[in-house]
């Protein structure tokens, strides 16, 4: 059994009314480097999927776009009250299925996608839209937990799911199999620490074979981490 939109979206109706001095505290800093990834300039549009309560949004610099979607109606609320209460008006508010967007193709320079391919229960199809949304050249940002490389951990991870699945979210979720199959690549990954639970991971849309012919280059070797100033 997987994740279910109805049940999950009713999930974090409740999640609402307490993410942000709970599970909201624990990933601040997280959204912070994670959106460092995304090297926004002025005019850029900005999708983010799993807006959730806005935690991220006023971290946005307010000379971009961002438009943030979520199928929680209670977590929406929360987002808009901080729209109204910071005054950010550069910020968009969207209920909607992040599996079905609407929104044409190409529309966004960068997607954010925060904690929500472990509450959907298609993360790959989620990716493939992603893919689709972003312009050439853009980047999707994800910032999530994905099952870990280590045998035992992954085991426990295993175990431990349908009690997680119970309270919103799948422990159980590899990285590699969410990009099998999707048209994209991983630029570059990395932890905040050594012994976190949480990934920052940066994709591109996957080169086709024959433009890295034609252009006589190599596969694109793994990136370092951005940060912007002082934390």
């Amino acid at each position: 059994m997987g994740m279910n939109e109805a049940t999950t979206s009713q999930i974090y109706d409740l999640w609402s009314r307490i993410y942000d001095r709970t599970f909201g505290a624990l990933v601040d800093h997280r959204y912070h480097r994670a959106l460092e990834q995304m090297q926004l300039k002025s005019g850029d549009r900005v999708l983010d999927i799993g807006v959730g309560t806005g935690l991220m949004l006023r971290r946005y610099r307010q000379d971009v776009t961002v438009v943030g979607i979520d199928l929680s109606a209670g977590m929406l609320a929360k987002a808009a009250r901080k729209c109204r209460e910071d005054h950010l008006s550069h910020c968009q508010l969207v209920r909607g299925d992040a599996m079905m967007p609407p929104f044409p193709d190409r529309t966004f320079d960068h997607v954010m996608v925060s904690h929500a391919l472990t509450v959907v229960s298609d993360p790959a199809r989620l990716l493939h839209w992603a893919g689709r949304l972003v312009k050439p050249g853009g980047r999707i940002v994800l910032s999530n937990h994905f099952q870990s490389t280590y045998r035992v951990i992954a085991s426990l991870e295993k175990l431990l799911n349908p009690l997680f699945m119970k309270i919103g979210w799948r422990s159980d979720l590899a990285l590699e199999d969410v990009l099998d199959g999707v048209d994209l690549e991983v630029d570059y990954s990395f932890r905040l620490q050594l012994l976190d639970v949480w990934q920052i991971v940066v994709l591109r849309r996957a080169t086709p074979p024959s433009i890295k012919n034609q252009a006589n280059i190599e596969p694109t070797v793994t990136g370092t981490p951005l940060a912007m100033g002082s934390h």
